[in-house]
């Protein structure tokens, strides 16, 4: 399994959003409002580059290529297969575009939670990232399990939890900036996990120390 743009996430955080919180804490709060969003925003961004690229560096693996090839129902001529096989030192490398592509085709074109979903399939899959409730939502802190509290309306499955940081992200980018959730992503969140949360949003310097709690603690289950 490669896991290389898992790492390198580990050390973006480590290295930039770290850091940055650090420095963000010694402005006073409307000074940074605006910062806080950008850091947020971006580390959702990369979150999610690391999931597609963790996908598709291990697009041989037997769980992706088999959605990879799922849809790959064309036939293959004689004459096609005399092509393939007369350029066969580039062989390997045109089947990993072939899967790639056929990923970039199903499952990345999935919502965000989704991927994080058939990831942890793949590379982690006794892990339960729907049916367990594991986040503890004050702190994006990731348990064995919790009992969450009914007032709270924010997912606490590990997908969930992705999936309304994700949400809020989309407002930030989609919504001009905004702090209204999206109506598609508060729809999705009460049909797949039903939760409806309010439809407006803060997002606080402590909002970006939780979402990298909380990453942290999804590296740390896919590098166990």
């Amino acid at each position: 399994m490669d896991t290389k743009a898992i790492k390198d996430f580990k050390k973006y955080v480590e290295k930039e959003i770290e850091p940055a919180i650090i420095d963000l804490e010694s402005l006073d709060e409307k000074n940074r409002i605006h910062v806080q969003k950008l850091v947020y925003t971006n580390l959702v961004d990369r979150f999610d580059t690391m999931v597609d690229t963790t996908i598709l560096d291990n697009c041989r693996e037997n769980g992706f290529m088999d959605i990879s090839l799922k849809d790959m129902t064309g036939n293959v001529t004689e004459s096609d297969l005399i092509k393939i096989l007369m350029h066969g030192e580039d062989l390997q490398g045109a089947l990993d575009i072939k899967l790639k592509t056929g990923l970039r085709n199903t499952v990345l074109r999935e919502r965000h939670s989704r991927k994080l979903t058939i990831l942890f399939s793949v590379v982690s899959p006794d892990i339960n990232c729907t049916g367990v409730q594991r986040v503890n939502v004050p702190t994006g802190k990731v348990m064995e399990k919790i009992k969450p509290q009914k007032q709270i309306q924010t997912p606490c499955s590990l997908s969930g939890y992705a999936d309304w940081l994700y949400s809020r992200r989309n407002s930030v980018v989609h919504g001009g900036g905004s702090n209204k959730f999206l109506e598609n992503d508060r729809k999705q969140l009460k049909k797949i996990y039903k939760k409806e949360p309010a439809k407006t949003f803060k997002i606080k310097l402590s909002s970006v120390s939780n979402t990298v709690t909380f990453y942290k603690d999804i590296v740390q289950l896919l590098l166990a």
